[in-house]
């Protein structure tokens, strides 16, 4: 499509007249390149400078705009007191003050019997009313530009309100009509203004009613991102991802070693395995998120879901966060998938005899592929890729995911949750992606009894332990640090182990990502045989060390995680049929927000609960496990808040992928705006190919 309305906002700012390449390197620090770039910049807050000074309602610390008529300067003899410019407003005696400011400059700036608009905020300086460094000096015949709500945006080094304002008018100037694209039903449920409108207000409010209605400008515009990054995905997934045939999967293999297990999947396990195996079969390229509760059998479910792929002569790809994660994986394949058709391989980074392993890949000799990054390397082809298991997705970038998937043809993609994400953010997120939750756990598993309390309890837990550990039961005890540090307060792994070590002798052993991978292992198998009783660990053990006689985790400086780490450590304990136990150590001199978080861990063993606590605490970015500047994976939107809006926008846009909108001319001269504006150009090309 030939439209060429979008051309000045997609031009780097640097082009703008009163910006220039100096402060174009500043811009980018708050993730401004383009001049459409600056729409997304909301304000966190407005000044009224619409307001005179009314004495009945006049406050410390209020914003006016005011004329005023300078009467008089006053040049301080002592250097540490102002300057001050007395001038008048009627009988009003009102005091301009400044410090540090040389006088020639001032008398210049307020030359005696001149009347000029101030706006400042107000004080008192002897008595009388002040404004000091007043915000704004303007000549009379400027004072309609004044008396406005100014915006107060997010700044950086080298870059003033001024610089922020210049840009923002520019765009303005550039910013063409944009016809409706959202249905009646959504404008009318939420009282939405145009697009037009509710940008166009939010970045210059003009009455007070604008800075009242912030809130539903932004939500509307929160709705437009939102459609426009389904809209993109969906479509994406509509053009590309079909297959030219579906691979008619069988499942009988599949069903013999599900009646082979040495335990019983649950009801919900079984289910999910089936719905897993729908999407597998279907003539798309299906991605699917498998979400699951610590302890839900996650797992196992993920291993069943290939074993068709396998029975169908495919090639199965399983990435594991850790090496730990994949050697734990790889026993299961061995353990569990006992079956001449299932050939597993482990492949990590300290694998030795790689070209060999590389050989038998592509020659599919192995159909099951276990490993880490080292699935990554450019140099290692397979023969029949057409599934990847991804443990722990958020440690492995989009491109990552996606290098993997085009390692195959037609590759379907199992995403995993370590931790669960609130539905929203799941929803917000993975749009795009087929979602499936496993909330019920094995019958055999005892609540797990968690104490929170703060470092000072650690003698009675030693004791506690003493008696315990004879008794079969084994202990994680967590430190959030491997060594001392200066620098921070939080316990450290050595320090600990030696500790620990004087009071149990031999039968301690400490874990941290600094020990090799082959005495990493060594030490997990000692572990698991029950010749360590207690490992002092870093969140190393976070996932996958499945120790059915850990019965108790100890996790010092319990501050020093959010919600969703620590439910994932009290994870590690009570995975057989004996009580778990967790204890909840904090420091010392902490705020009560952070105790009363403790208490939250406390009283939920609900990951889904919680998860949408630390979204509400913590943010977008520590919940997905990483953070961007911001905290956000969107402009407008907040996950938080906007629950109810990401539900609407994503069953709207599968109504318009279903009735294929996207067919009709007048639907695509639309959304094809909406595209632009939120740079959304793969689907662009995708729809006037």
């Amino acid at each position: 499509m030939n439209d060429n309305s979008f051309d000045f906002l997609y031009q780097n700012v640097e082009k703008l007249k009163g910006i220039g390449p100096k402060k174009a390197s500043y811009f980018k620090n708050l993730n401004i390149n383009t001049v459409i770039d600056i729409f997304y910049n909301l304000p966190t807050r407005s000044i009224d400078r619409t307001q005179d000074i009314d004495f009945k309602n006049l406050e410390k610390g209020q914003t006016i705009t005011t004329l005023v008529k300078v009467k008089k300067h006053h040049f301080p003899f002592n250097p540490k007191l102002p300057y001050v410019i007395e001038c008048e407003k009627g009988s009003l005696i009102i005091n301009i003050i400044y410090f540090s400011i040389r006088g020639n400059f001032l008398r210049k700036k307020y030359p005696e019997k001149k009347e000029l608009i101030i706006s400042g905020k107000v004080s008192f300086y002897k008595s009388n009313l002040s404004v000091a460094h007043p915000d704004y000096i303007e000549e009379i015949e400027n004072e309609d530009k004044l008396r406005t709500f100014e915006n107060i945006y997010p700044l950086t080094r080298g870059i003033t309100l001024k610089d922020i304002r210049i840009v923002l008018n520019d765009a303005k100037n550039h910013l063409n009509k944009f016809d409706e694209w959202l249905n009646e039903n959504i404008v009318k449920k939420y009282n939405f203004s145009s697009f037009n409108e509710s940008l166009i207000k939010m970045h210059f409010p003009s009455v007070k009613g604008d800075i009242e209605n912030r809130e539903n400008f932004r939500k509307r515009l929160a709705v437009d991102e939102l459609v426009s990054n389904y809209f993109a995905i969906r479509y994406l997934k509509e053009k590309t991802k079909r297959k030219n045939e579906s691979l008619n999967l069988k499942f009988n293999l599949q069903e013999k070693l599900i009646n082979e297990l040495p335990f019983e999947l649950t009801k919900n396990q079984y289910k999910i395995i089936n719905d897993i195996n729908n999407y597998n079969n279907t003539q798309y390229r299906e991605t699917v998120l498998l979400q699951g509760d610590v302890g839900s059998g996650k797992t196992i479910v993920s291993l069943l879901t290939a074993i068709p792929f396998i029975q169908k002569h495919k090639q199965v790809a399983y990435m594991a966060p850790t090496e730990i994660l994949a050697n734990q994986i790889y026993s299961n394949v061995l353990n569990h998938l006992d079956s001449e058709e299932v050939k597993p391989i482990l492949l990590t980074g300290s694998s030795k005899n790689k070209s060999k392993i590389y050989e038998k890949i592509e020659k599919g000799i192995f159909n099951f592929i276990i490993g880490t990054h080292a699935i990554f390397q450019e140099n290692l082809n397979f023969s029949s890729l057409a599934y990847v298991i991804i443990d722990e997705q958020h440690r492995f970038g989009v491109q990552q995911r996606l290098y993997l998937a085009e390692k195959g043809v037609n590759t379907n993609i199992l995403l995993m949750s370590a931790t669960p994400i609130p539905r929203t953010l799941a929803l917000a997120q993975y749009g795009e992606i087929e979602q499936v939750i496993l909330k019920e756990k094995p019958a055999f598993q005892k609540p797990i009894i968690t104490k929170v309390s703060n470092i000072d309890k650690i003698k009675d837990i030693e004791i506690l332990l003493k008696k315990k550990i004879s008794n079969m039961s084994q202990v994680y005890w967590i430190c959030p640090l491997v060594e001392a540090s200066e620098t921070q307060k939080y316990k450290d792994v050595e320090t600990r182990f030696k500790s620990l070590k004087n009071i149990f002798g031999s039968e301690v052993e400490m874990l941290h990502g600094k020990i090799k991978s082959d005495q990493k292992e060594r030490i997990i198998q000692n572990f698991q045989k029950g010749n360590i009783k207690i490992l002092v660990a870093t969140t190393v053990v976070e996932v996958g060390i499945d120790n059915k006689n850990a019965d108790y985790i100890v996790i010092e400086n319990a501050e020093k995680f959010g919600l969703s780490q620590l439910h994932q450590l009290r994870g590690r304990v009570g995975r057989g049929n004996n009580q778990g136990y967790c204890f909840a150590l904090y420091g010392k001199d902490l705020p009560d927000n952070t105790i009363n978080r403790l208490k939250i861990f406390k009283e939920n063993l609900d990951g889904f609960k919680l998860s949408e606590k630390d979204l509400e605490i913590r943010g977008t970015g520590d919940i997905l496990g990483y953070r961007q500047s911001g905290d956000s994976l969107f402009k407008f939107v907040n996950v938080y808040h906007d629950q109810e809006l990401i539900i609407d926008a994503l069953q709207y846009v599968k109504k318009l992928i279903e009735k294929k909108e996207y067919e009709n001319e007048k639907f695509k001269k639309d959304i094809y705006k909406l595209l632009m504006f939120f740079k959304q150009q793969e689907a662009i090309k995708l729809l006037f190919s």
